[in-house]
Parts: C-alpha cells; structure tokens; sequence
C-alpha cells in the first residue's frame, strides 16, 4: 500500500505542472505552424514584434524556472 500511495502523491504534486505545460504547448501549437491564413500569419507575426522582449523571454523561460517539490 505503500507503493500507492507514494504514486499518488507524486501524481498529485506533478499533475498541475504537467498539465500547465501540456497546455501552453497546444496553445504554442495553435499560433504557430498551425496558422496558415496569409492574414493569421501577418498578425501573428505582427504581435510577435511588438511584444516586449522581456515580457516574451518571461513566457518562453516560465516553465524552465522551475523546482521539483521536496517529497519527505
């Protein structure tokens, strides 16, 4: 029983952050190769441009700025 319940414990502390990635990787998905329209594909690009640098480097290293639980 042991066994069970660690793995739900590990399950439990690894489920938000993986669901959380998992979800911003379909959203990356969604605006970037998928888009095919000449116009999606300008405004995309457009958007792209005017974020700032800091804001988009924050959005790209949020999930690497990351620490595993300690599991006692």
């Amino acid at each position: 029983m042991r066994f069970e319940a660690a793995l739900a414990r590990y399950d439990a502390e690894r489920r938000p952050r993986s669901q959380a990635v998992a979800r911003a990787a379909r959203q990356a998905g969604r605006m970037g190769q998928q888009l095919s329209h000449p116009l999606a594909v300008a405004l995309r690009n457009t958007a792209m441009r005017l974020t700032p640098s800091h804001l988009a480097t924050r959005m790209i290293l949020r999930h690497h700025a990351w620490a595993p639980p300690q599991l006692n």
